[in-house]
């Protein structure tokens, strides 16, 4: 299995580099060949689910508003952490043995009046999935993940995505 450390996403906007989160196309590939594993964590600060990626704001690929968990997200964050306020989670684009959950990619899009009224970084474009399988057993939950899962993820919205909770508080 390969795995790959976390790198700037070419769609990302950055000072450094001068793109733009707006610059995906909706009909654009969305998904790549290799493995990638990470492990990721999230925090809960005022009633708000955020991703905890302090790389991304100090390479000022985006604002803490870019880390919000929106649209599902939030809720699965509380079912994970048992209505916690911290979770941290092994995910990899590969099923691999012991991971409990799995997320399957739906659509491109996003709700823009959530968005907005949640006071979520604007973006043209996020991905819908499907989280088929919970503890080893049929589960239905929608969620939406930001373009910031590019950055996660190299580059791609991942066709699948696996994971297992390490830790909850």
């Amino acid at each position: 299995m390969l795995s790959l450390h976390l790198q700037p996403c070419k769609f990302l906007h950055s000072a450094i580099s001068g793109c733009s989160l707006h610059t995906k196309q909706i009909n654009m590939q969305t998904t790549k060949n290799e493995t990638i594993t990470k492990r990721l964590s999230f925090y809960k600060e005022n009633g708000l689910w955020y991703a905890d990626l302090p790389l991304f704001l100090e390479l000022g690929l985006g604002t803490k508003a870019n880390l919000l968990m929106v649209d599902g997200s939030d809720t699965f964050l509380d079912l994970l952490s048992q209505n916690g306020t911290y979770v941290t989670v092994f995910v990899s684009t590969q099923t691999f043995a012991g991971h409990e959950i799995k997320l399957e990619k739906i659509k491109i899009g996003l709700n823009q009046d959530l968005l907005d009224k949640i006071g979520h970084a604007p973006v043209d474009y996020g991905a819908y999935y499907n989280v088929s399988k919970y503890k080893n057993k049929s589960f239905q939950h929608t969620l939406w993940l930001c373009p910031v899962t590019e950055y996660v993820f190299e580059g791609n919205y991942p066709s699948s995505i696996f994971l297992k909770k390490l830790y909850q508080r």
